[in-house]
């Protein structure tokens, strides 16, 4: 943003008047008029908030890898054990990106790859059970990614025993847990472009070809209607968050927790081979938190202080106080009642009160989150 000049004119001001609007244009012809506040909540929340998760994750899923790989080669119960707190350590930057799956996570069917739930657990079976040659690039979204894997190496909560698993099923997880390297890199080159690439970045780039992304989505983000006309506006952009937020509360509350109650079906419980579910709607709130406050801290009680001018918060605090002390004692009660479900998840589906609170909680806090977009012109 080398070309732009603002006239700063205080925050309030600077949101809802025309004040410090400055237009560019590329050399295609596109314009933008853009908000300096607007600037700096979008500029922070790609910098500090998308691409450091997706790096997090990255490097998380290179040491999954590299765990998967030594228990294929040991078979120890030590290196089991590895591979499962490795899967946990990955598992936990991909559940806080949930409130941005848009972008590269769709566009790229990442999302699906990475996450698809329910398994294939008949067709998972046929291929270690079979004598072909595991490919990463042909396994449908269903036979790969987090849970596959979640299968392979989980039992009750806990690492299998290690000595039930055979050559075959070493062999898929290191198969599985490649791709899971492959894709979670992806997703952060996509955000990131070829901005710090280091050694091993650019190994991958070289090995996986992934589609040209110099530029990066963040950029494409950060500046709409520079590059194409994904996004027109900046208000554009900022609704994009703000829907990337309420989908994902109302997911947790209707499907991941209101889905497996209402059935009272085991099998429709999210990662219940680790018992991991409930750490996963957890943290899906805080992705939440962290695209509202501007920052990656996974304290709750950080929604008790003031917001900053680079947080979507400063943004409806500027306007209304009352909305945004509201929105975040929303994002609080439904972490909070998330909390208060008993764990496992799976075992406990009969706990009613819990999960109702639950449910009641992230349904408030998606018709909350949603007003957001009626003070953002």
């Amino acid at each position: 943003m080398n070309k732009k000049i603002f006239m700063i004119c205080g925050l309030a001001a600077a949101l809802f008047t025309a004040c410090d609007k400055e237009e560019e244009k590329d050399n295609n012809g596109l314009a933008q008029d853009y908000n300096e506040a607007y600037t700096v909540v979008i500029d922070n929340y790609v910098d500090q908030i998308v691409i450091p998760t997706y790096a997090k994750q990255k490097q998380a899923s290179s040491n999954l890898l590299a765990a998967v790989e030594a228990f294929a080669e040991s078979g120890s119960q030590a290196d089991l054990q590895k591979a499962c707190d490795a899967w946990r350590a990955t598992r936990l930057p991909w559940e806080e990106s949930e409130a941005f799956l848009f972008g590269p996570a769709a566009t790229y069917s990442l999302d699906p790859s990475l996450d698809s739930w329910p398994l294939d657990k008949v067709q998972i079976e046929k291929y270690i059970n079979s004598d072909i040659e595991f490919d990463v690039e042909g396994l449908g979204a269903t036979v790969r990614g987090f849970h596959t894997l979640e299968y392979l190496l989980f039992e009750n909560g806990q690492a299998r025993v290690a000595s039930t698993i055979g050559d075959r099923q070493k062999e898929y997880m290191v198969t599985v847990a490649t791709g899971l390297r492959d894709d979670s890199f992806k997703l952060w080159y996509y955000w990131n472009g070829n901005d710090g690439l280091n050694a091993a970045d650019e190994a991958l780039i070289e090995e996986l070809e992934p589609d040209e992304a110099a530029d990066g989505f963040g950029k494409r983000f950060k500046q709409p209607n520079m590059y194409d006309q994904l996004f027109k506006t900046q208000a554009d952009v900022i609704s994009q968050i703000v829907d990337g937020c309420t989908d994902i509360s109302g997911e947790v509350g209707e499907q991941k927790i209101g889905g497996p109650f209402e059935n009272k079906n085991v099998e429709d419980v999210e990662s219940w081979y680790s018992w991991n579910s409930l750490e996963d709607y957890k943290n899906n709130i805080l992705s939440i938190q962290h695209s509202y406050l501007g920052t990656l801290s996974d304290n709750v009680n950080d929604l008790d202080m003031p917001g900053d001018n680079r947080s979507i918060s400063g943004l409806v605090a500027a306007k209304n106080k009352e909305l945004d002390q509201a929105i975040r004692s929303a994002i609080k009660e439904a972490y909070n009642a998330i909390d208060a479900i008993p764990a496992p998840f799976r075992n406990n589906l009969s706990a009613a009160t819990e999960i109702k609170a639950a449910m009641e909680k992230c349904a408030a806090l998606t018709d909350i989150y949603e007003q957001i977009k009626t003070i953002i012109q």
